[in-house]
């Protein structure tokens, strides 16, 4: 099976529908005064400590298979990072470098709705940032004072306790903008937190859908069956995917997928 076409996705170029949702975790000996910072950030969601369930028997070969998993509490950006909130970050590259700052976000003068960079900053401040490479958003979420999310953070924020198939529950609903719903979003993105009803189990948004995500691991199409193997007798801890890969994980799907592509495995 091609696993470019499998809901738990990989990438490792620039993508026109790829961006970032940043994470703060609530450890001290690895984020000094962290928690501090975190009860004052906007638009952040806490995911409480604990064990959910990660996979699908019943997907994708590299979904399966499911198995126990406990997080610590972090927390976790309740939106997709917005043309505004990175135009900061990149202005900053700006008054900083010489010509074309390294974290630019591609252009894309054949898609009139995204647009090029830094006019679609201005036309559209509340729409997910795109065309972000990895290493884009691993500076930005560093220059936030966080991080990229796990894999599996990123899947209990969208998942929660009740193993859902999507972000809202088991039934296909139109709460997300995807090819093959009818949300007047057809032709591209949509602004984010634009489809509350789609809100996971924990109230973040926008996780199925209109833009994928990055997440912090490497892919590997084998990972979920060595991890379970290794810890069938209790839930494995904190896991970050493995130490090395060609490929990084990508998640949720996008406006361009059908929402079978979009689930929260």
């Amino acid at each position: 099976m091609n696993t470019f076409y499998l809901n738990r996705n990989r990438n490792r170029n620039n993508y026109f529908d790829v961006i970032v949702r940043p994470l703060v975790i609530l450890v001290l000996s690895v984020y000094p005064g962290i928690a501090v910072f975190a009860q004052g950030v906007e638009d952040m969601i806490l995911i409480a400590a604990g064990t959910f369930t990660m996979g699908s028997d019943s997907r994708a070969d590299d979904e399966k298979p499911m198995h126990k998993v406990y997080l610590g509490a972090y927390y976790i950006g309740k939106y997709e990072v917005t043309n505004a909130e990175y135009y900061e970050f990149w202005k900053l590259q700006v008054a900083s470098a010489q010509g074309i700052p390294k974290h630019t976000p591609e252009n894309f003068t054949h898609l009139p709705q995204i647009g090029d960079w830094p006019e679609r900053a201005e036309q559209f401040p509340n729409h997910p940032v795109v065309g972000v490479s990895w290493h884009d958003a691993n500076a930005y979420t560093a220059w936030k004072g966080m991080r990229l999310p796990t894999e599996a953070e990123w899947e209990k924020a969208a998942r929660g306790y009740t193993d859902r198939v999507w972000p809202w529950g088991n039934a296909i609903e139109p709460y997300a903008n995807t090819a093959d719903s009818d949300d007047g979003y057809k032709k591209g993105l949509a602004p984010v937190g634009s489809f509350p009803k789609g809100k996971s189990y924990y109230g973040v948004m926008d996780m199925a859908g209109n833009v994928w995500e990055w997440t912090a691991d490497w892919y590997s199409d084998v990972y979920y069956w060595h991890s379970s193997q290794a810890f069938t007798k209790r839930p494995k801890r904190d896991p970050t995917g493995p130490a090395v890969g060609s490929w990084r994980v990508i998640r949720g799907g996008s406006w361009i997928d059908k929402i079978s592509r979009c689930s929260t495995t």
